[in-house]
Order: C-alpha cells, then structure tokens, then sequence
C-alpha cells in the first residue's frame, strides 16, 4: 500500500520534470536557440494594433462568462453566497488562477476566503471548487477532438504525426466525453470511487460547463490567434489543436501558468513563424489573458479585505455565523 501511494505520489512530478527537461532541451538546440531580444523587441512592434484591441474586448467576455458560471453554480449550492459576491469570487480566483497556475488550488484559497466570510460550510465550497473546475478541461478536450476531426491532414503536419493517428486521437477523445456524458444522463447520486464519492453535475449544469468550458477556451485561443502575424495562413480549426496541446503541456509541467514550457511548445508547433514573432505575441498574450488581469484582481482582492475587516462588515460577519449556528 505504501509503495502503491508513493508511486502515485511521485508520477506527477516525474512526468512535470521530464516534460520542463524536453522543454529545455528543445530551447537549447531546437528552433529558440538563436533567439535574441532585440528581434523580440521588433516583432512586438510588428503586432497588429486591431489584434490587440481584439484581444482585449475577448478578455473581457471570457471573465463576463466566468463570473456568470459562477453564479450559477452558488445557485446550485444553494447556500449564502449572493450572485454578486459569487461573480467577484470568479473573475478573482479565474484571474489570480490563470496566473499561477494550479487554478484549483490558488484560485480555491480565494473562493474559500470569500465564501467562508459568509457562512458557507467547507463542504460546499469544495462543490463550488470542483464544479468550477469542470469547464476548462471540457472544453480543451472537446475542442482539441474537433480541430483533430475537422482539419485532420492540417493538425498532422502541424504536430508531426499522420493524419490517421490524428483522427485516432480525436475519436479516443470523443469516446472519453460520450462515456462521461453517459454516466451524468443515467448514472443517480454521488459517484462513488473506492472510498470517496464524487458528486456529479445534472444534465443541465453539465450543458452549461461545456458551453461555458468551450467559449473559455476559445476566447483564451482567438486572443492569440489575432495577435498572430497577417502573413500567417492557419485555418483556425487546425490552430486551435497547436494552442490546446501548448495549453496541455503547460498544464503538465507544474510550473506557475506552464511558463516557459507553454512558449517553446507554441514554437515547436508553429514551424513557420519566427520563435521571435511567437515569443512577441505570446509575450502580448499573456498581458492581456494573465497578467493586467491577476493585477486588477489583486487590487480588488486587496480593498475587499480592508472593506470586511470594517466594524460594520464584522458585525454582519458574526451575525451570519450566529444564524448558522442555529440553523444547525
């Protein structure tokens, strides 16, 4: 038994080490190896203006999307969180999430903060936490199973493989969400799995995470796409299959929003492009889907905690908890 949980434990972390030491290797001898800063510096000047104003209008209806999910979801739960406080806990842990990564986990501390100053029990914001999660990881593997399907010749010359390994992938992909979508339709009650039980959505919520997953997704995806030089001739279908497989390979080396790997895997993938100009749009990416947005949150996050920590926003505080207590 020990040695079974240490297996598990330690898998992770081989799997994140040798995907940042492909990473690195690729840096040193693959296509980023003659790249400078100055070239860097010109090819930000190259990115088009539209693209960016583009970029910008999509952030915002990516986090309008999130904090709606949101909502709905303290609805689900049905406990104490307003629609309001619930959309400021997703734009926040979404934000501060993209950021640093393991959004589960950093943007969990922020729902937890928020939620639990209101009197919602521990229990239920491990739903929300979960239930938030859901979305993306729909999303990626939904999306990445269509631009596999759909541009099948253009996703194979892109990622190196054959057309008929392509189309493999994406109906291994399809099979994994049918099996899921199944078990949400016919399956009732938690989920249970050896000693844990695991809630699963409704029909209906799981609707909406896919909705909600796919458009993250794909806003999160076009923002890049626009930044992208005009000279670049992508269909988009087949782009979106190199931007989920950069995504998923960030996501597997544990680094903080799998810097570095996530930037080398875009220029792996994307032969016919200068790692300059892709370092300079991702660069631009990043501002605008990461970093202008976790500061914004860490501000808001910050006069938030000076406005609960006022005596009238105390009082109400205890009062909440005292009506718990009685409930109970």
């Amino acid at each position: 038994m020990t040695k079974t949980f240490s297996v598990r434990r330690l898998l992770p972390i081989a799997l994140s080490a040798f995907i940042v030491a492909l990473a690195l290797r690729f840096f040193q001898h693959g296509g980023v190896r003659h790249l400078n800063v100055a070239d860097v510096i010109r090819a930000l000047h190259d990115i088009p203006i539209a693209g960016a104003l583009a970029g910008g209008v999509l952030v915002l209806l990516l986090y309008g999307a999130l904090a709606l999910y949101e909502a709905i979801i303290a609805g689900v739960v049905a406990g104490p969180v307003s629609p309001r406080r619930a959309a400021m806990g997703g734009i926040l842990a979404a934000s501060i999430g993209h950021l640093l990564g393991l959004g589960a986990v950093s943007g969990g501390a922020i729902r937890y903060r928020l939620y639990a100053a209101v009197g919602l029990r521990p229990l239920d914001i491990g739903k929300m936490i979960l239930l938030a999660a859901i979305p993306y990881p729909a999303g990626l593997g939904f999306l990445l199973a269509v631009s596999l399907l759909v541009q099948a010749d253009a996703a194979a010359s892109l990622l190196h493989t054959t057309p008929a390994l392509a189309r493999g992938i994406a109906w291994a992909l399809v099979a994994g969400h049918l099996g899921y979508l199944t078990l949400v339709l016919r399956h009732r009650g938690p989920l249970h799995i050896g000693r844990y039980q695991l809630p699963l959505p409704t029909p209906g919520l799981t609707a909406v995470q896919y909705v909600v997953g796919v458009f993250e997704v794909t806003c999160g995806a076009s923002i890049l796409y626009f930044l992208l030089p005009p000279s670049v001739n992508l269909p988009f279908t087949a782009y979106i299959g190199v931007y989920v497989i950069s995504i998923l390979a960030g996501l597997a080396s544990g680094l903080p929003a799998g810097l570095g790997v996530f930037e080398v895997a875009m220029v792996a993938l994307l032969p016919n492009l200068h790692p300059a100009q892709v370092t300079a749009v991702v660069i631009v990416y990043r501002g605008l889907l990461e970093v202008g947005p976790a500061l914004v949150a860490l501000a808001t996050f910050a006069a938030y905690e000076i406005w609960w920590h006022l005596p009238a926003q105390r009082a109400r505080a205890a009062a909440v908890a005292a009506a718990m207590d009685e409930t109970d």
